[in-house]
């Protein structure tokens, strides 16, 4: 097309813990969900690692990655484009099994109803279509789906920000519920610095495709380093202020 290259993600390193939730905060447009992406190679990257367990995940071949496809798992934005508006929501659950032959495939129904419960999806959901239950439940869904594979590292982009307040709060705590039980780690991007603050370990403040200061949340929270980092906190205190608006609780 002729038109200027434009890079996303820059000079970027981070580590994520297991059983860690590391929280990503930045603008709209500077690169965080692009690096969501890029980890878990649904878009290519033109340099860099991505290590896993010592394995550079970039260098591998799409054959080589699909065994890492299980470990590695991704929550949308808009998790209805996940779901086939045409399937029952009983059907997408059956997905993990007939994609990657999951143990229990002859009587996956029943695993699938058992599986649900701590997600608290009701069993009669699962012959409605994805038009029929509401974005809250559907975040549900998807999260159950996702974990039938039993992944180790789930990037979570913007998981709350299409649901209504009111809901949000139960969505987060299911995350965090989700990980007491299984181990599993998050990489949370989001714009919400209360709820990164509530739900991460680690954060990182993304500007222009660069990560300019990362560390343990609540000291970046009480003595942040970078002149960016602190206009951030200060501008979102203020604006919470003037809407009246608690922190995320």
């Amino acid at each position: 097309m002729g038109g200027k290259a434009h890079q996303a993600v820059d000079d970027l390193s981070l580590v994520i813990g297991a059983g860690q939730t590391y929280g990503l905060m930045g603008e709209s447009g500077c690169g965080k969900s692009t690096l969501g992406r890029i980890i878990t190679r649904l878009i290519p990257a033109s340099s860099g690692e991505v290590l896993y367990d010592g394995v550079n995940l970039l260098s591998l071949s799409n054959r080589q990655v699909k065994p890492y496809r299980k470990k590695i798992q991704m929550l949308f934005q808009h998790p209805d484009t996940s779901l086939n508006p045409h399937m029952t929501i009983l059907d997408s659950l059956r997905e993990p099994f007939l994609l990657h032959a999951l143990q229990g495939k002859e009587n996956m129904d029943d695993v699938i109803r058992t599986h649900i419960q701590p997600y608290g999806i009701q069993p009669e959901l699962l012959e409605r279509r994805a038009s029929q239950v509401s974005g809250g439940q559907i975040q549900r869904i998807v999260l159950a789906r996702v974990m039938l594979l039993q992944p180790e590292f789930i990037v979570l982009d913007e998981p709350t920000s299409m649901l209504d307040v009111s809901v949000q709060a139960q969505v987060m705590e299911l995350l965090r519920q989700t990980q007491l039980r299984t181990g599993v780690s998050y990489l949370l991007i989001s714009h919400d610095l209360d709820l990164l603050r509530h739900a991460s370990d680690h954060i990182g403040i993304m500007r222009a495709g660069k990560l300019l200061e990362q560390g343990e949340t609540e000291r970046v929270f009480c003595q942040p380093e970078h002149p960016y980092t602190r206009e951030l906190i200060r501008q979102f205190a203020a604006m919470r202020d003037r809407s009246g608006i608690p922190g995320f609780q």
